[in-house]
């Protein structure tokens, strides 16, 4: 309770409580439904009184506890000067339970005469809390490289979310994956910016479609602005960064989802050229506001603004670091703790830039309400919830998602094994799930789905595996290992094993949080599985038995030689309810595995960064001047002498069950002013085995005004195709699209430009043409 009560009993908020209890009186014009939201917004506003204002730059993100537990007092003490945005709180709560409590509060809202709540929640696999289809999360989605599919799963996830009444989602993440040692990885959509855009577009095109009354369905949150490769692999980490690379790098995404129109976006938890982003003016204002045009409301991220005071100590007191981050542009604050810092400005009602700033905050805010309706809609029904989460369509395209959302890494011919008599599941993510931090799941007991000793049962009986655990995820102690000869032992009897390991992201609530590593606020040190289990697997694989390897975590890692001794690698990163099934229809061959890596696998820990859009300088390598010195070596890294382009499983990279050949590109320019580049290439099925190809096209021109990465991609599409089928597939790329940011403008340079056209960023697997522009 105390917790609860700190902010509000640091303020004198006495006339606050009194002012927001009367009722509204003035221009009636905000009621007409037939106005645009913003003209809607503007004859409110004044209407509203200075704490109500502030009220609306914050909200209570903790409804219920555990047990869906509701304690009033805490609520009211924090409701005042906090209810603007509403969220579940505990993700131990089925939706069923939270929607009365829900509900009851938004009507307490409604019939108080105030402005309504519009509820705000993190979306990444699913709705915030259980009961709504659990889809896998965002890294294992965009390794599908199919974008019409990914339609389809956005559109069920905000269907669910709009049946709970939530019509504000806390997504999508735009984050470059270039640093593995990251711990959100998971949450991001992979290293690349053109394909992290078009995912993000995707997301928020259909996440905040229009309903037949022209309302926005759920409002969108892209995130967060800016981050890059933080120091260590920690989100709340510095980076450092001049202007060429925060457009080119980093901001691309951002300018391709802004012609979307994103209801708001987050700003990040970094700090850039020292100026923590809460209260960066420059790159808020000039950069975003001025030179990108975003027009939405802007929001910190949870505490962010808190730790301007105390973490960064760049503020003196709260209201100091509410007052900095307000001139920057922040205009909601997530505070999911308390004290949260907006409350502060309670006190600032005669200091006209504050006034100013807190209007324009407030307008931002009831912008969004009306553009969602949410002073229109009617309360969501416990019917319409019941009918609408885990509808049968929704499940549908969960498990084709979860299909293609698995990447084979590695396969000497033994798979696909449709006749396993007996197999030896060992491992500790063998009867478990990894779904990430933001899953409402628990790891070992899913209310939904099935674990991946549960699918292997599904399919061969009960009898017929044997799972031990082996090791625990990441206990170090000498007694974790008295498992291991138990798998040995049963990985013989059984002819076959599959190996499971990984790194685990769960919520904070989940039983198994002590073994999680990996997920926000996480790092990893090392990129090689934590740990025994690397002891397990060479154990097993010293037995000569069989061995499938199954990755888990949302992450890349480290594959030994010793671990490439596997017959088979699989990674599904962070899997949703159908994603243990979706790997025993891949191993048995009743699906042919089409994922697609989003993030380049390193050849070793400490060679990266390894992303494939480095800068030719950066892959000069060491040499020396007597190119014929047998003892220097000519790559980037040393012991083992390995070179930035010579990953074997980088971006862009999968294996399929059949082969495919991708033709050289034929290109075409249209001479035209702007015009565009067509690309021709045909892709034929030369196995014998249907299968989904991804064809990607790259481009790098010859000379630039800036240093520009060795080849970028530009565009890609999935193709199945039939045994011995042949497809022509074409490309069209606007001239538009094969610019840079110089100095913050972007430019098109004539010249000689080399398209690659094939079935990953590898070289060896690109055939090229080279055209004027």
């Amino acid at each position: 309770m105390a917790g609860f009560l700190f902010c509000l009993l640091a303020l004198d908020i006495s006339t606050a409580l009194s002012a927001v209890l009367l009722p509204r009186q003035g221009d009636p014009t905000w009621q007409d439904t037939t106005l645009p939201a913003a003209q809607r917004a503007d004859a409110l506003l004044p209407q509203l009184s200075w704490e109500e204002k502030i009220a609306q730059m914050g909200g209570i993100r903790r409804l219920l506890g555990a047990n869906a537990t509701f304690n009033r007092t805490a609520w009211e003490a924090l409701y005042p000067l906090q209810h603007g945005i509403l969220s579940y709180g505990s993700q131990l709560n089925q939706a069923q339970d939270v929607l009365p409590y829900a509900n009851m509060v938004r009507e307490e809202q409604l019939n108080s005469s105030k402005v309504p709540w519009i509820t705000v929640t993190d979306s990444v696999n699913s709705i915030y809390v259980p009961g709504g289809t659990l889809f896998p999360a965002t890294l294992s989605l965009s390794t599908s490289w199919n974008l019409p599919l990914y339609e389809e799963i956005v559109a069920s996830i905000r269907d669910e979310n709009m049946a709970l009444g939530t019509h504000w989602v806390l997504s999508p993440e735009l984050d470059i994956a270039k640093e593995p040692r990251n711990g959100r990885v998971g949450e991001m959509y992979g290293e690349d910016v053109y394909l992290v855009g078009e995912f993000a577009a995707q997301y928020v095109k259909t996440m905040q479609e229009r309903d037949e009354g022209g309302h926005m369905k759920v409002a969108t949150t892209v995130k967060h602005f800016l981050y890059g490769q933080g120091s260590g692999g920690v989100n709340t980490a510095s980076m450092d960064g001049g202007v060429n690379h925060l457009y080119n790098d980093l901001a691309i995404p951002y300018i391709r989802v802004l012609k979307e129109k994103p209801a708001s976006i987050m700003i990040s938890y970094s700090s850039v050229d020292r100026i923590p982003m809460s209260m960066n003016t420059a790159l808020i204002q000039d950069m975003l506001r001025s030179e990108m045009g975003f027009t939405g409301l802007i929001m910190s991220d949870a505490m962010g603004i808190l730790h301007l005071y105390t973490e960064s100590n760049v503020a003196s007191s709260y209201k100091d670091a509410a007052i900095k981050a307000l001139r920057a542009g922040l205009q909601l604050e997530l505070a999911p703790g308390q004290p949260a810092c907006f409350p502060y400005l309670v006190n600032s009602s005669s200091d006209q830039e504050i006034v100013d700033l807190v209007n324009e905050a407030a307008r931002q805010h009831l912008i969004i309400k009306f553009d969602t309706a949410m002073f229109d809609l009617p309360l969501p029904t416990m019917e319409n919830l019941n009918r609408t989460l885990r509808a049968p369509q929704h499940l549908d395209v969960n498990r084709r998602a979860s299909r293609e959302a698995i990447v084979l890494l590695s396969n000497d011919g033994f798979l696909p094994q449709a006749n396993f008599s007996q197999v030896a599941l060992i491992g500790p993510f063998g009867d478990i799930i990894d779904p990430g931090s933001y899953a409402p799941t628990t790891s070992a007991n899913p209310e939904y789905g099935r674990t991946l000793r549960g699918s292997l049962e599904a399919r061969m009986g009960a009898g017929n595996v044997r799972y031990v655990k082996g090791v625990d995820i990441r206990t170090t102690s000498p007694n974790d290992t008295a498992g291991i000869q138990e798998a040995v032992a049963v990985a013989k009897a059984a002819g076959v094993a599959i190996v499971s390991l990984g790194s685990l992201s769960v919520y904070s609530q989940d039983a198994a949080v002590n073994q999680r590593t990996d997920g926000e606020f996480y790092s990893h040190a090392s990129l090689a599985f934590p740990g025994n289990q690397q002891q397990l697997l060479d154990a097993v694989l010293d037995t000569g038995v069989p061995t499938i390897l199954v990755l888990n975590g949302g992450q890349a890692f480290v594959l030994n030689n010793s671990t490439m001794r596997c017959n088979a690698i699989l990674h599904q990163f962070l899997g949703g309810e159908f994603s243990a099934d979706a790997l025993v229809e891949i191993i048995t061959g009743q699906v042919n595995p089409s994922g697609k890596l989003t993030i380049s696998m390193p050849q070793a820990d400490g060679a990266f960064p390894i992303y494939y859009d480095f800068l030719p300088s950066d892959n000069v390598g060491g040499g020396g001047s007597d190119p014929t010195d047998s003892t220097v070596c000519a790559g980037d890294w040393n012991l083992p002498c390995l070179n930035r382009d010579g990953a074997p499983m980088a971006f862009g990279y999968g294996l399929s069950y059949t082969t495919f050949d991708i033709s050289g590109p034929q290109v075409t320019n249209s001479n035209s002013s702007g015009g565009s580049i067509s690309i021709f290439c045909t892709i034929t099925n030369t196995g014998n085995v249907a299968g989904k190809e991804v064809v990607q096209v790259y481009f790098r021109q010859q000379y630039s005004d800036i240093e520009l990465p060795n080849k970028r991609l530009v565009r890609f599409q999935k193709v199945e195709l039939q045994p011995g089928e042949a497809r022509q597939v074409k490309f069209v790329i606007d001239k538009a699209d094969l610019g840079y940011y110089n100095n913050a403008k972007y430019q098109v340079d004539s010249g000689h430009y080399t398209f690659w056209v094939g079935s990953s960023s590898r070289m060896a697997d690109l055939k090229n043409a080279t055209i004027s522009l």
